[in-house]
């Protein structure tokens, strides 16, 4: 087995258990309906993107497919090098932005179920990719500055 084929191993692996994840945590959370209020767990349809800024369906859809490409086309250029710690951290990113894509395209909208700072609703997708991307950003800023 190549390094290639273990590193998108790994990160397709990473970005399929994150999907299975977020698909799982949004309908037991949707599950629950109304919450009381002051609960930091709601039932949120966010039509727009991060912080619920209105866009259209079709350009939050683009923005999703342009991420995937860049990570995929990322994970494919860097997955010959060895060691490659970006691969996980580009897993992550992937199945965050299939979990919320698979949303937009099924629902038209994104669940999003946990309150954060009592106005800004998010899920567990939205975490996996900012953990995979700034994850992904401070491992390349390292490897450039030569301490990583």
């Amino acid at each position: 087995m190549g390094v290639r084929f273990r590193h998108i191993s790994t990160a397709l692996l990473l970005s399929a258990v994150v999907f299975v994840m977020d698909a799982w945590t949004k309908a037991v959370f949707f599950a629950w309906g109304e919450t009381d209020p002051g609960s930091f767990i709601i039932a949120h349809k966010n039509y727009g993107i991060s912080f619920n800024i209105p866009l259209p369906l079709w350009l939050t859809v683009i923005i999703a497919v342009a991420a995937l490409a860049w990570a995929m086309y990322t994970l494919w250029k860097l997955s010959a090098q060895t060691p490659i710690m970006t691969a996980p951290l580009l897993g992550i990113f992937i199945g965050g932005v299939l979990g919320n894509l698979t949303d937009r395209l099924v629902f038209g909208y994104v669940h999003d179920w946990l309150l954060l700072f009592g106005r800004s609703a998010v899920n567990l997708a939205d975490g996996a990719i900012l953990l995979g991307l700034i994850g992904y950003i401070l491992l390349t800023q390292r490897k450039k500055s030569g301490t990583g």
